[in-house]
């Protein structure tokens, strides 16, 4: 939980972000409740909503409940949805070191299709610009030096803030709307993942 008493301010300036700033940056006492430092319980509780969700809409995922991790802390968490063990889903933070994101802590939702570059990730990609109409978001690929390895994902970004100031609901909303999209996207493909 972040303790507001205990943060870095100038002494000057205290007083005045404590009763002014604080509450503009994240809301009042108890939205600030909803906030969890440890990143694997919020990504636990996207998972928990985005599986309801998808679920109500015949869509059943799979993905390592807490209980089975064995105490391993993990940057990100894959989601399986396919009876192709080489597509899946994977939601996780980043900071990259190269592109227009460079330098900044993300949090990412990518489609991994590694080794599917015929089957899956080139008639996935022809569709980009519909999928990113209905998403309403930019999807960015691999760096071509990746995808030459025959790494093919796509990718959403969404800022760390996200995380920080616990908005569980948005990120899972973003995480089943990029599932329903791509898996409804690649079902018209009739590229056979099931």
């Amino acid at each position: 939980m972040i303790n507001p008493e205990k943060m870095q301010y100038a002494p000057d300036n205290y007083k005045k972000i404590k009763e002014v700033g604080w509450r503009q940056d994240f809301g009042t006492k108890e939205s600030l409740q909803k906030f969890t430092d440890d990143f694997d319980d919020f990504i636990d509780q996207v998972l928990v909503l985005a599986r309801h969700f998808l679920e109500a809409r015949g869509i059943k995922i799979a993905y390592t409940p807490p209980e089975q991790r064995l105490g391993i802390k993990e940057s990100w968490r894959c989601i399986k949805i396919f009876s192709n063990n080489k597509v899946y889903y994977r939601i996780g933070k980043t900071k990259l070191r190269k592109g227009p994101y460079q330098g900044k802590k993300l949090l990412f939702i990518d489609l991994v299709m590694d080794g599917q570059k015929r089957k899956v990730f080139l008639p996935l990609l022809s569709l980009k610009r519909q999928m990113e109409r209905k998403l309403g978001e930019v999807l960015e690929r691999e760096l071509p030096s990746v995808e030459a390895t025959g790494k093919y994902r796509l990718k959403l970004f969404m800022p760390f803030w996200m995380v920080e100031r616990g908005d569980v609901r948005a990120v899972s909303r973003k995480l089943s709307t990029f599932i329903l999209v791509t898996q409804k996207t690649l079902h018209e493909l009739g590229v056979g993942l099931d």
